[in-house]
């Protein structure tokens, strides 16, 4: 694993609609081994990888935005009053530490605070340590600027553990990259395009658009997932770190192609590698809208299992990210026309 690619990865600041950070990292990193780089007009980033035949087109995605904020207004107090972009947990928006970032590049840190009202956090600021509106502005802070926490990523004493912020989806965008790194030495059938999509959090929208621009025949999005009460290791938590990459069986906005979850769960197996079988009835990923363009695209959901998601810090175990590499590397080196035709036959010997 290339950690330090990881790690710019995660330290990268990006919310809805102001992704040129993550871009950047993606393309400094990724940009020798494609063929073609292109960018829909949201601002997702498609990196395409040609193959030695005539093969179908398979799209991997991962959303490159993360939750965080925007400035809404400034008090006569100079605090810093806050807007949510995206589902932030509420308790992860109370004495935590996070950094504005101005329409000039420069980062001023402060603490995120707020009032907590029946479970919810309201009256979101950032104190700055300032007394009045205009040493806010004097600074070059403007309504809009984006606001993310200043978590950097890091290696625990368990050194198969990581620790960092936006790993929803920033997981997602490295596995990408190190299985496009990987296929410069690997002959596949096919013609792959890795998809850094925009403004998943706000709605699945990059999605939608990146997968119009590329027409793929089939749909592998890449996400990430964590439980709601880490004191439950039973088989009602299927989403444990260190135990596999999730494979989706379902969720809200999709009912995922059962030939392609199958796709996925013979690979794994031939690996002896062990993922986890979800389903959830809340939340969605990239794959809800991707698998609904033109005539409709088959797709099947993985997750990599973290904990703490939406908040100021996740973490992750290695073992589960390197597992879904050599998940996917498998599944594009043995993906062809035959292999295609199986997801749409819905009709027998088609």
């Amino acid at each position: 694993m290339s950690i330090d690619f990881l790690r710019k990865l995660s330290n990268a600041d990006a919310i809805a609609s102001n992704e040129q950070a993550v871009r950047d990292v993606m393309l400094e990193e990724l940009r020798p081994y494609a063929d073609e780089v292109d960018c829909d007009g949201l601002g997702s980033i498609i990196f395409k990888k040609e193959g030695d035949a005539n093969g179908p087109k398979i799209m991997l995605c991962a959303h490159i935005d993360e939750v965080g904020f925007m400035v809404r207004s400034v008090s006569d107090m100079g605090q810093v009053m806050l807007i949510t972009v995206g589902g932030v947990k509420p308790l992860a928006q109370f004495m935590q530490r996070v950094r504005i970032t101005t329409s000039e590049g420069k980062k001023i840190h402060g603490i995120i605070q707020s009032t907590y009202d029946d479970g919810k956090a309201t009256n979101v600021y950032v104190d700055l340590g300032v007394t009045t509106a205009q040493e806010v502005f004097d600074m070059g802070i403007e309504v809009g600027d984006m606001v993310t926490y200043t978590t950097e990523f890091e290696t625990f004493e368990n050194e198969d553990i990581y620790c960092g912020k936006a790993f929803d989806d920033r997981l997602g965008c490295y596995i990408m990259g190190e299985v496009l790194k990987r296929l410069k030495d690997e002959n596949h059938p096919n013609t792959v395009y890795m998809v850094g999509t925009s403004s998943e959090e706000v709605g699945i929208r990059g999605a939608k658009t990146a997968a119009y621009k590329v027409n793929p025949d089939v749909v592998f999005p890449i996400d990430v997932a964590c439980f709601n009460n880490e004191f439950v290791r039973n088989h009602t938590n299927k989403r444990q770190i260190g135990k596999g990459m999730m494979i989706t069986n379902f969720d809200r906005t999709l009912a995922p192609n059962r030939k392609m979850i199958q796709i996925i769960k013979d690979a794994a197996k031939k690996l002896n590698i062990p993922v986890q079988l979800d389903m959830f009835n809340a939340g969605g990923t990239d794959g809800g809208e991707a698998h609904k363009i033109n005539e409709g695209k088959p797709t099947a959901v993985s997750c990599i299992p973290v904990r703490y998601g939406h908040c100021a810090f996740s973490l992750v175990n290695k073992k589960d990210v390197e597992n879904a590499i050599e998940i996917f590397v498998e599944i594009i080196k043995n993906f062809d026309n035959k292999t295609y035709q199986t997801t749409t036959d819905f009709i027998g010997g088609k």
